[in-house]
C-alpha cells in the first residue's frame, strides 16, 4: 500500500522498551511517529494530526492525562482517537481517562494481538467518521440543491394544480350543461312514446308494446346515469358545503320509506340497529347509504330473499357503519376495482345500474374524511364498512 494512504499513528511513551514493543505490533497498521514526552507529543500533533495516538498515562513533566486534556480541549482535535497505555497497578487511571475522552485503554504488559485489534478498531472508526464528515458536507450541498429543486418543483406543481382546478371547474360546468341539454331529448322521447301508447296503443301489436317499454327503460337508465355523472363531478370538484350534525337514524329511516317500493317488490328484510350522529352532509350521506342499500337488495340470487342488516359502532371519535347483505358476494380479485367509476361485475342484462354507485359512495365517504371498504366472499354476501367522523367523540 502507498505510504500516502496509510494511517498515521503517533506513539507517545518515555520508555524506549515500550516504544519498541508497540512499534513492532503497530507497524503493519500504518506509518509510525514517536514522541518521548508530553510537550513533544503536542508539537508533533500540531505539525500533522495523526489518525491514532497511543499515549502513556504516566510520563515525567506533562502527564498523559494532561496531554489528553489538551487534545480534547482543541475543537479541531476533539475527534482524534486516543488509546491510553497504563500498568496493572494503575487500574484507577482507566476510569479517569475514559471520563476525559480516551477512546480505549491498554494495560501493561501488553498483549500484541489485543493491542493490534484495539488499534485496528479505532483506526476503522476514525476512517468511518472521516468518511461520514465528508459525506455530511456533500450531503449539505446536495440538500441545498435538493431544496432549490423542491422549491422549483413546488412552484411548477402549484401552477399545474391551478390549471387542473380551472380545468376541473370547466369540466363540472360542461357536465352540468351537457346533462341539462341531454335531458331535453330524453324527456321528448319519453313523452312521445307515452303519446303513442296512449293514442295508438290499442292498434299496436304486442311486440310494439314491448319495444316501447324497452325504449322507456333505456331513457330512464340514461336519466339515472346523467344524475350520477353530475353528482360524481360535483364531488370531484369539492363542492360539499360545511358539515353539520347528521342523525344517521333519521337518514336511514327516510331511506327505508323511499325504498319501500323496492323492499316490497323484492320481499326484502331490512333491519337497522340504532345509529350514531355524525358530522357531514345530509343529502350526500343519504345518497351514499341509498346506493349501498339498493345494491344490497339488487345483487341477490333470484331465488333468495334479500336480507340487509345495518349496524354501527363508535370509537375514538369515529363511527363505523356496516351494511351487511346475503347476496352474491364478490370474488377477492374483483375487490380492488369495486369502487372505480363505471366498473361493473355483472352484465347489464342481469342487473341494472350505471357502474357509478359505489364510486359515488367512496367519494362521499372520503369527502367526509372517512372511507369505505368491502369485505366479501363469493356466495357469502358482502359487508360494506363506512367510517365517518362522529359529531361528539365517543367516550
Amino acid at each position: 500500500m502507498n505510504d500516502a494512504v496509510l494511517p498515521d499513528i503517533l506513539i507517545v511513551d518515555d520508555d524506549p522498551g515500550m516504544v519498541q514493543a508497540l512499534a513492532k505490533v503497530l507497524r503493519p497498521l500504518g506509518r509510525l511517529r514517536f514522541a518521548t514526552h508530553g510537550h513533544d507529543a503536542l508539537r508533533r500533533i500540531a505539525e500533522s494530526v495523526p489518525d491514532l495516538v497511543l499515549l502513556d498515562a504516566q510520563m515525567p513533566g506533562l502527564s498523559g492525562f494532561e496531554v489528553l486534556d489538551a487534545i480534547k480541549a482543541d475543537p479541531v482535535l476533539a475527534g482524534l482517537p486516543v488509546i491510553m497505555v497504563t500498568s496493572h497497578a494503575e487500574a484507577d487511571f482507566e476510569q479517569a481517562g475514559l471520563d476525559k475522552g480516551a477512546a480505549d485503554f491498554i494495560a501493561k504488559p501488553i498483549h500484541p494481538a489485543i493491542v493490534q485489534a484495539r488499534a485496528r478498531t479505532q483506526l476503522r472508526l476514525k476512517q468511518a467518521n472521516d468518511q461520514l464528515k465528508q459525506m455530511s458536507a456533500m450531503d449539505r450541498f446536495k440538500l441545498a440543491v435538493a431544496v432549490e429543486d423542491l422549491r422549483e418543483s413546488h412552484d411548477r406543481l402549484q401552477r399545474t394544480a391551478d390549471q387542473l382546478r380551472q380545468a376541473n371547474e370547466s369540466l363540472v360546468q360542461f357536465v352540468r350543461i351537457a346533462s341539462h341539454d341531454l335531458r331535453e331529448p330524453l324527456n321528448t322521447i319519453a313523452q312521445f312514446v307515452g303519446l303513442i301508447d296512449e293514442d295508438h296503443g290499442a292498434l299496436l301489436p304486442p311486440d310494439a308494446h314491448q319495444y316501447m317499454r324497452l325504449v322507456l327503460r333505456a331513457s330512464e337508465r340514461m336519466r339515472t346515469l346523467l344524475d350520477d355523472v353530475v353528482r360524481y363531478a360535483r364531488l370531484q370538484g369539492g363542492e360539499p358545503e360545511r358539515p353539520v350534525e347528521v342523525a344517521l337514524d333519521r337518514v336511514l329511516a327516510e331511506l327505508r320509506d323511499a325504498l319501500a317500493a323496492r323492499v316490497a317488490a323484492t320481499n326484502a328484510e331490512l333491519t337497522i340497529e340504532p345509529l350514531p350522529v355524525v358530522m357531514g352532509h345530509p343529502n350526500l350521506l343519504a345518497l351514499l347509504f341509498q346506493n349501498l342499500l339498493t345494491n344490497a337488495m339488487k345483487f341477490v340470487p333470484r331465488e333468495r330473499t334479500p336480507r340487509v342488516h345495518v349496524s354501527a359502532s363508535a370509537r375514538n371519535g369515529w363511527a363505523t357503519v356496516r351494511v351487511q347483505d346475503n347476496g352474491l358476494g364478490i370474488a377477492p380479485e374483483h375487490l380492488g376495482r369495486l369502487f372505480q367509476p363505471f366498473q361493473r361485475l355483472h352484465l347489464k342484462s342481469e342487473y341494472e345500474g350505471t357502474g357509478l354507485g359505489l364510486a359515488l359512495a367512496r367519494q362521499i365517504a372520503e369527502a367526509h374524511g372517512g372511507g369505505i371498504v368491502a369485505q366479501s366472499e363469493p356466495g357469502q354476501g358482502a359487508c360494506f364498512v363506512v367510517s365517518l367522523p362522529l359529531a361528539t367523540p365517543a367516550t
